[in-house]
């Protein structure tokens, strides 16, 4: 009985242990945040303002998502600031709901995805992944291809680097089917199931 206590509190700890990392991690990078709760959701927090450099915008949600996601979205701002976009739209980022098709939770049941549909800069003004991403490009050898617009190229760039970062278990965009032709479905790892920030293989896409 004793032994079994001691396991179940060890078990406890470290639980304990990986979401004080976690939220350290966001407190590490000037993250305005605050924690909350929701069903099914670990780690969840509440993203009060810009993330990674990104203004991230629902019209009718706050951004609640587990810690996890939060850590991948701040460093995957690199990527869109970069590109010279500020601000970007999301749906679905926690939604109590099955893969289409399945009895399986969708990973937005755990505040680890997210579906973002428009990407927007001073110098581009707004792109909807439905109508300016040319699906189809790239290979293995050249992730970006022969986009037709600028518009198109800066989508396909931005995939093909959050594919490649490590941040993301999932980067599925209209390449990957009709359920996904309006948007990018950004998925994270639990924080537990992380042993570094960037895995070293691209993300399922």
């Amino acid at each position: 009985m004793r032994t079994l206590i001691a396991f179940v509190v060890m078990i406890g700890l470290t639980a304990t242990a990986a979401a004080g990392d976690c939220y350290a991690e966001l407190d590490a990078r000037h993250i305005s945040y605050k924690r909350t709760s929701r069903p099914g959701i670990q780690y969840a927090v509440e993203i009060t303002g810009m993330i990674g450099g990104v203004n991230l915008t629902s019209d009718d949600q706050q951004l609640v998502i587990d810690c996890s996601l939060a850590v991948s979205l701040d460093e995957a701002g690199k990527y869109i600031v970069a590109l010279g976009l500020g601000k970007a739209t999301f749906s679905s980022a926690y939604s109590r709901r099955n893969v289409r098709g399945t009895n399986h939770p969708s990973k937005h049941s755990f505040g680890l995805a997210i579906d973002v549909h428009t990407f927007s800069g001073p110098d581009v003004g707004t792109l909807r992944v439905d109508r300016d991403y040319e699906p189809g490009l790239g290979n293995e050898v050249d992730c970006v291809g022969s986009p037709l617009t600028q518009g198109g190229a800066v989508l396909k760039i931005l995939q093909c680097q959050l594919v490649r970062s490590g941040l993301f278990y999932l980067v599925l965009s209209p390449d990957y089917d009709d359920a996904h032709h309006d948007h990018f479905h950004l998925e994270a790892k639990p924080w537990a199931d992380r042993s570094a920030l960037r895995s070293g293989l691209p993300a399922i896409h």
